[in-house]
């Protein structure tokens, strides 16, 4: 089993914020490799946020992020590998982020 370190899950937190940029709903599936693991996530989720934007901000802040549907692969040298990916755990993440 794959242990998922808190810096993969800011990496995939910080993409995943980028991604979404300003929609209130995300679908969609993005890869990456984070040292010798190619990495797979596949989301739908409904994107909460702020009521209004921060002084000096254009778009409102992500407060929450709910899973309609998401999938993390784990990939080493060209095989599957089962982790231990939590996405309440990466949801602290983003939320860190905004």
């Amino acid at each position: 089993m794959y242990a998922i370190s808190s810096n993969l899950y800011l990496e995939v937190a910080t993409r995943l914020v980028e991604l979404v940029e300003r929609d209130n709903y995300y679908s969609d599936t993005f890869e990456f490799e984070y040292g010798d693991v190619f990495c797979r996530m596949t989301l739908s989720a409904v994107i909460y946020r702020q009521s209004q934007p921060d002084e000096g901000c254009s778009i409102c802040a992500i407060t929450d992020m709910i899973p309609v549907w998401w999938e993390f692969h784990t990939f080493i040298d060209g095989d599957e590998v089962l982790n231990d990916f939590s996405f309440n755990e990466l949801r602290e993440y983003i939320q860190s982020l905004v």
